[in-house]
């Protein structure tokens, strides 16, 4: 490698740390550095990846879990981006073509904001997985057993015997497949979806989930794809 060569990469290097650093001040929709979900138009999580070097309605996708359902082809393929914005972590919805380019890469052309809402920045797939849950007060004692009916790198929607209330928050234990736990996930309830005697259903937000977690959340969801 030439001294042209480190320049050209440290030049790059720079001007990508210049650019998150910004997303960090701006509230921005598309930034480098964005982690996304990718979506076929049947419904189906794509691709879980980081977008880089973004030029105007143009991007590349580098996937950080090997999960994809198609196999990779000159053919551009319509999608669903999603994501967060840089700042108010408010979803960013948008639609594009993706199709494969260098060393993994897929390329996404003709990018289009699609809307900007408070939620469902992440995909949800429906599941029946075991969990137990305690008090986020109280996480030594007895943990009750409840059912996460589904599942996303945002949240999840458990059923459970016990009433509680919006706001409230406890740690989650949860059995991902093929054979993972997840441990002392914090989950915070948004809304209750269903109330009657002795059986509640809660929609929760996730909170501090960190990367390595999450990317155990993705690859649970393409396994249980693979059997729907």
């Amino acid at each position: 490698m030439g001294l042209m060569d480190l320049f050209r990469k440290s030049s790059k290097q720079q001007k990508l740390e210049e650019e998150q650093e910004r997303a960090k001040t701006e509230d921005l929709d598309l930034y480098p550095g964005m982690r996304v979900e990718v979506t076929t138009d049947d419904g189906r999580l794509f691709l879980a990846a980081e977008l880089v070097e973004l030029r105007g309605n143009m991007a590349k996708l580098k996937p950080f879990i090997d999960g994809s359902l198609l196999s990779r082809s000159d053919q551009a393929i319509p999608v669903t981006i999603r994501g967060k914005s840089s700042k108010d972590n408010s979803a960013v919805v948008v639609e594009a073509t993706v199709r494969c380019g260098p060393n993994d890469i897929w390329l996404a052309e003709h990018l289009e904001l699609v809307k900007r809402v408070d939620n469902r920045a992440s995909f949800r797939i429906e599941v029946d997985l075991e969990a137990e849950v305690a008090p986020a007060d109280q996480p030594i004692g007895d943990k009750e057993p409840c059912r996460v009916i589904n599942i996303s790198t945002g949240g999840a929607k458990v059923s459970m015997g016990t009433r509680r209330n919006v706001g409230d928050k406890f740690l989650m234990w949860v059995n991902l497949p093929p054979n993972t736990t997840l441990s002392g996930l914090i989950c915070q309830i948004v809304r209750i979806d269903e109330r009657r005697y002795d059986y509640f259903e809660y929609g929760c937000r996730f909170l501090g989930l960190d990367p390595e977690d999450e990317n155990l959340v993705l690859r649970s969801i393409f396994e249980a794809q693979n059997f729907q």
